[in-house]
């Protein structure tokens, strides 16, 4: 009759319990680095002339970053309340609406005058703007990264 013991399996089994803690606490840990980065790099590099030019900075300062941790997931929002970020991101062809409105002029035909303000009536538009992604091409930019680093954060968590 052949007898075995088993040595560590205690350790073994606190171990094995313990992992689900470590990966989740390191993918967090990196998923929130990761959506920095990617906040920086839209912020500082698309919207600062790759992409779009800054006039205001209004869209540049909207972008948001939310990391959320529920049912098992771990995710990286990034975000803007901007109200032109869609057809800038998109694109957009259509008609809108322009509201009546005051404009000061200070040329008439080429010849500058005194400036006055006078009033525009209400009209409609044809828009025709091209697609300009800050957004989904700095995700695609960093797409191989992010595996990577995820890849990364999984193994070592696993190893410790």
């Amino acid at each position: 009759m052949i007898t075995a013991y088993l040595v560590g399996d205690e350790q073994l089994l606190e171990r094995l319990r313990a992992l689900p803690d470590a990966i989740n606490s390191g993918l967090l840990r990196r998923i929130t680095q990761l959506g920095i980065e990617l906040q920086r790099d839209v912020q500082q590099d698309k919207l600062s002339g790759q992409v779009l030019r800054s006039r205001t900075g209004s869209l540049k300062s909207s972008i948001d970053l939310r990391v959320d941790q529920s049912g098992g997931a771990i995710t990286a929002s990034l975000f803007t309340d901007s109200r032109y970020a869609g057809v800038q991101e998109c694109g957009f062809a259509g008609t809108v609406s322009v509201r009546a409105s005051l404009r000061r002029i200070r040329e008439a035909f080429g010849r500058p005058i005194a400036e006055r303000a006078i009033s525009v009536r209400a009209y409609d538009r044809r828009m025709d703007l091209p697609e300009r992604s800050f957004l989904r091409s700095a995700l695609e930019d960093m797409t191989p990264t992010i595996r990577d680093r995820v890849e990364a954060a999984l193994a070592e968590a696993v190893s410790q």
